[in-house]
């Protein structure tokens, strides 16, 4: 995804955690959301997304926990319980991101003029762990970026959280 290159520090706390807040931190607060993405910390964000499903009711024994701080303490701890991150691009250059989050935002504003049909309880809401997984998923339901179910991000933040992502990635 092409991201204005920006020569402004932002800075997490000011600028982007307020954008967290208001679009993403409803549905992405631990076991809200089916992948455990947390975005109401940077902790959260650092520890990325899983692919077990927090809730499982044909589990027939506890899973181990995932509390922030406590069951790992760093980013390889977090990789080693199958945690992956959503920020990081692997193909990202000085003008392009290439991070799950940034095609999830970008997908929403191009398709935010799009009604959909969103159902929360029916729909298969899945954490894609890759760019095969997303684009597939994306393919089914091109509507269904983030925030899900929602308006697209104003403008501003979406530029604001694009520019933090590619300086993340720096």
């Amino acid at each position: 995804v092409r991201v204005e290159a920006s020569t402004e520090h932002i800075d997490y706390l000011r600028d982007v955690k307020p954008i967290l807040d208001k679009h993403c931190v409803t549905c992405h607060s631990c076991y809200n959301s089916p992948c455990q993405a947390k975005m109401s910390s940077f902790e959260g964000i650092d520890r990325g997304a899983s692919k077990l499903q927090a809730y499982n009711a044909r589990r027939l024994h506890a899973a181990d926990p995932t509390r922030l701080l406590i069951d790992a303490k760093s980013t390889s701890g977090w990789r080693n319980k199958g945690f992956y991150s959503f920020t990081q691009s692997k193909d990202s250059n000085e003008t392009h991101n290439d991070s799950l989050m940034m095609h999830l935002l970008y997908d929403k504003k191009e398709h935010s003029q799009i009604i959909g049909e969103y159902s929360p309880e029916t729909d298969d809401l899945i954490c894609p762990k890759n760019k095969e997984e997303l684009g597939e998923y994306l393919e089914d339901k091109p509507n269904h970026g983030m925030p899900y179910g929602l308006p697209a991000l104003k403008v501003q933040e979406y530029t604001t959280l694009a520019q933090w992502l590619q300086h993340l990635n720096k």
